[in-house]
Formats: C-alpha cells, sequence, structure tokens
C-alpha cells in the first residue's frame, strides 16, 4: 500500500496536484484569518463609537447635574437671610405671616 502513495507522490503530474492543494489550502487558511481579523476590527470600530456616544451622554448629563447643584447651591444662600425664609415658607409650606392671610384660587 505504501509503495502506491509513494509512486503517487513521487509522479510529476500528481506532485503538481498535491502542491495545488496544498497552495489552496493554505489560502483558504489566510482568508479565513484575515476574514476573522476584520470581523474583530469591526466589532472595535462599533465598541469605540458606542463608547464615544456614552461618553458624550454622560458629559452631557454631567454638565446638567453642575448647573442644577449651581441652582441649588445659589437656593441655600438665599435662605439663609430671614427674607429667604419667608418666601421659602410661603412658596413651599403654603404658611403665612401673622398680619397676611392665605388666599387659595382653585384652578
Amino acid at each position: 500500500m505504501s509503495d502506491k502513495v509513494s509512486e503517487k507522490i513521487s509522479d510529476p503530474k500528481n506532485a503538481k496536484h498535491i502542491n495545488l492543494f496544498k497552495q489552496l489550502l493554505i489560502t483558504a487558511g489566510a482568508l479565513l484569518a484575515i476574514f476573522q481579523v476584520g470581523r474583530a476590527i469591526q466589532g472595535s470600530v462599533e465598541r469605540q463609537v458606542f463608547l464615544h456616544k456614552q461618553s458624550a451622554a454622560l458629559k452631557v448629563g454631567e454638565a446638567q447635574a453642575e448647573q442644577i447643584n449651581k441652582e441649588l447651591r445659589d437656593g441655600l444662600s438665599n435662605y439663609r437671610s430671614s427674607a429667604g425664609i419667608e418666601r421659602l415658607a410661603r412658596e413651599r409650606l403654603n404658611l403665612a405671616g401673622s398680619d397676611e392671610v392665605v388666599i387659595r384660587i382653585a384652578k
């Protein structure tokens, strides 16, 4: 049996076919590797775009939170005075001064 195999390999016509098959196999492997690398690059680019958009959204949220914090700080400084405390009591607690009358109008 090994004699037949060695005869087929030593035949120049079969050797060309074997070399061609080897080259096709190597080419197919290389194409598969290139395809996989392309998929990996595409996935990486998509992930980078997603992360960039998420980062931009977080920066917008951070700016909004800083603005709200600034408004709250300003509000607290206003409420430290007696006039600010009275305003807070009127607006949030629906209270009135001793010489005032609260009138509520139903909507």
